[in-house]
């Protein structure tokens, strides 16, 4: 079974594939600070019904 992750739809232009951005908070090795990092991934969508921007 996959972990589930939550994101943002970037883009829904391709057929049936949804880009979804996640983003998540690491904190810095030496200045200890949260820094901001997102990936992106590619999601199949059978049923066309994601929406850039959701």
């Amino acid at each position: 079974m996959h972990k589930r992750k939550i994101g943002i739809v970037v883009s829904d232009k391709m057929d049936k594939t949804v880009v979804v951005k996640i983003t998540n908070y690491r904190k810095h090795p030496l200045y200890k600070k949260y820094v901001r990092k997102s990936t992106k991934i590619y999601a199949h969508d059978e049923k066309k019904n994601s929406n850039a921007g959701v």
